[in-house]
């Protein structure tokens, strides 16, 4: 076992020395070459400093150069490493450049060669990489490559409203959440009404999104909450208060709702904070329905613990009758115990060895209630107060749902004598929309587009400070009582900024002025994250919650999917041209042993060895291979701006501008480096093996 491990610690060595041995070389080559032209340069300086102070005696070399070329000597003796009796690898590269100036003609055209393959390839990917970023460009900002739109679900029940808002900001990674309401702007302007869409939006909002203007400025308004009482209130409720009637323990109304990721909720046996606590609960996937009912009062956020109160005057609060899943509040470690949860709470299980789960009563306190089928139960005075309503085996139909007398009369109490009904034979009267002022403090400031100018028929140059008479038609999604819709009484609005979008007639509004007409749902949130890295992870956070998202880097992570393709298959076209190249290559430098065979058995009666014959070889190919892998690499970058000066020429005649199709980044240079290298290597391997087969004295009689 021993002997088995010393012979592979042998291997491993073995082959770190040789890898060693042949990076070394490689970026011996690199600096040596790189030496060589900082010497022509520094003797070219020397010349023009000695024509420029002729006659002076105080000239003296650049101290740059004397500093460049003592950490040059360090570098060149570390990759030299100890070299006993044998040629020192400066030595070999210097008469591999001696034999290359011999044969220039050869050297030429094999160095051309390489530089056509490499150039091609360097060619056609930086295309693929100056197309990618320009088209990025034109796509995305930097800035909104950390931002993310929220919306509602189509169809779905969850809101965005500012409860919504409070919990997106109390996410650590978002900088910013900046909601947005649409509307429909029914604008009226030299006796024509067009409709068209509004946006009630912040100053933040316009500036993160990068709407810029072409004419005047945007409006400076960030408010979120007007002063003025909201002129809607919920049907049942006094305007400018949310107190309720109720009695406890009564039903109000049929909710679903989804309690907040990463949060427990007590569960009672009443509706109460003093009621027995039979367990605890968690978020299940989807939604849960439940009862919501009148309880006893707790402390909450949204007020929804103080929200109703009895005939007598005892406060109410909102509670949830549902049959959950339970878990007990015990220390416990998952790692050893399956049933544990966060370290703190076992799940709790019945005579089957199941999860128990049981009907209790919860807070509305880390939970969002999703929906409801309101129930509205409120006594009504009729003209004949001997007027009932009952029926068992009729079927009624509250708010699209189909429920049965009975089961209605199990949610009623005894003091109630009246179920208001909704009914698709229209016992109740469709929606009406409701007019109503905008708001006293309202900025009545409008920025527009260039395309709603073209509707208006107003010339952008003249647009600033001309006036038109909008009302805002706001749909019943967008408010507390979905039942009704609301139009504001038409308003003059001034124009103080133009923006250059030509598409699609729209134009923005300060937040506050939709606000103040009662809105509390909106239509989308902007979240700006602190960091590009954390908006995946921000995004799953806010789609468990029930929204969905989009963000511009779905699309640059589309586009960088394409050209990376792209960048392939033209990285396949180039090695094409390449591997032609490299053939030519390894052609040539095998003829140039058969010319050599006299020269090689020369080295060999010298005293040279070998293996400094094929290094000497190898030093030729890998000298010609890097020579033209950066004059490849040159080539490929002019031909790439040349071919972006032939498009701009094009575009700026259409008032495109300059397109700068061609771009080469710094880690594809690197490659295409080595890449030349390798094939260098490659195809020096076989001439520089059979060099060493050679005999002195067969070759001495060569002719």
């Amino acid at each position: 076992m021993k002997k088995y491990i010393i012979h592979n610690t042998n291997i491993i060595s073995n082959l770190i020395h040789n890898l060693w041995q042949i990076v070394s070389f490689v970026l011996l080559i690199m600096l040596y070459l790189a030496g060589r032209l900082t010497k022509n340069i520094e003797h070219r300086t020397e010349n023009l400093g000695k024509l420029a102070f002729l006659g002076s005696k105080s000239h003296v070399p650049s101290s740059k150069f004397q500093i460049l070329n003592s950490y040059y000597q360090k570098l060149i003796k570390i990759l030299e490493g100890p070299r006993l009796k044998t040629i020192s690898r400066t030595e070999l590269i210097e008469l591999s450049l001696r034999n290359m100036k011999a044969k220039k003609t050869r050297t030429v055209v094999t160095i051309g060669g390489m530089m056509i393959g490499i150039g091609a390839i360097v060619f056609l990917v930086s295309v693929g990489y100056g197309l990618q970023q320009l088209v990025i460009t034109r796509v995305a900002r930097l800035e909104e490559m950390k931002q993310a739109d929220v919306t509602p679900q189509a169809g779905g029940k969850v809101k965005i409203t500012d409860k919504t808002l409070s919990d997106f900001k109390d996410i650590p990674a978002v900088e910013e959440a900046l909601p947005l309401i649409a509307v429909v702007g029914r604008v009226s302007y030299q006796s024509s009404v067009s409709d068209m869409a509004a946006y009630g939006v912040t100053a933040d909002y316009l500036k993160q999104s990068a709407i810029k203007p072409v004419q005047g400025r945007i409006f400076e308004s960030n408010e979120l909450v007007s002063s003025i009482q909201s002129p809607v209130s919920r049907e049942g409720e006094i305007a400018g208060s949310s107190v309720q009637k109720g009695n406890f323990g009564e039903k109000i109304q049929e909710v679903e709702f989804a309690i907040e990721p990463g949060k427990w909720v007590r569960v009672r046996e009443s509706p109460s904070t003093t009621g027995k606590i039979i367990g605890y609960t968690k978020r299940v996937e989807g939604n849960s329905s439940g009862n919501e009912v009148w309880g006893g009062s707790y402390e909450s956020e949204d007020n929804a613990g103080k929200v109703g109160e009895t005939e007598e005057g005892k406060i109410l609060g909102k509670w949830i009758k549902a049959k959950v899943f339970l878990w007990k509040e015990e220390k416990c470690d998952f790692q050893t115990q399956g049933d544990c949860e966060d370290g703190r709470y076992m799940v709790m299980r019945d005579e089957e060895n199941k999860q128990m789960q049981k009907e209790g009563y919860f807070a509305e306190i880390n939970l969002q209630v999703l929906s409801s089928n309101i129930i509205q139960n409120s006594k009504v005075k009729s003209q004949n107060d001997n007027l009932k309503f009952k029926s068992e085996n009729s079927s009624r139909s509250i708010l699209g749902e189909t429920t049965t007398a009975t089961d209605s009369e199990q949610a009623m109490r005894d003091d109630i004598d009246w179920v208001e009904i909704a009914s698709e034979a229209g016992i109740i009267a469709p929606p009406e929309t409701k007019t109503v002022e905008l708001a006293e403090n309202a900025k009545r400031q409008a920025v527009v587009n260039r395309a709603m100018l073209k509707v208006l028929g107003i010339n952008e140059t003249e647009a600033i400070g001309k006036k038109f008479k909008v009302s805002f038609v706001v749909v019943s999604e967008l408010l507390t009582d979905q039942k009704e819709k609301i139009e504001s009484a038409p308003v003059e609005y001034t124009i103080v900024g133009v923006t250059p979008e030509e598409k699609t007639p729209l134009f923005y509004v300060p937040f506050i002025d939709l606000r103040g007409l009662g809105i509390t749902n909106y239509s989308q949130v902007k979240l700006v994250v602190k960091n590009q890295a954390e908006l995946a992870k921000t995004r799953r956070q806010v789609e468990a919650m029930g929204y969905v998202t989009r963000s511009v880097a779905d699309t640059v992570e589309q586009i960088n999917s394409l050209f990376g393709t792209l960048r392939t298959v033209l990285m396949l076209l180039g090695m094409v041209a390449l591997s032609v190249a490299a053939l030519g290559m390894f052609n040539t430098l095998t003829v140039s042993l058969l010319e050599r065979t006299r020269e090689v058995g020369l080295m060999k009666a010298m005293g040279m060895k070998s293996s400094e014959v094929q290094e000497l070889f190898l030093t030729e190919s890998m000298i010609m291979g890097f020579f033209g892998g950066v004059l490849g690499i040159v080539v490929g970058i002019i031909l790439g701006k040349l071919m972006g000066l032939v498009l701009s020429f094009f575009a700026i005649f259409k008032g495109v501008g300059y397109v700068d199709i061609s771009y080469v980044p710094l880690s594809f240079v690197i490659v295409i480096v080595f890449l030349s290298l390798l094939v260098g290597i490659a195809t020096g391997i076989y001439p520089a093996k059979r060099a060493t087969k050679i005999s002195a004295l067969n070759a001495l009689r060569y002719e």
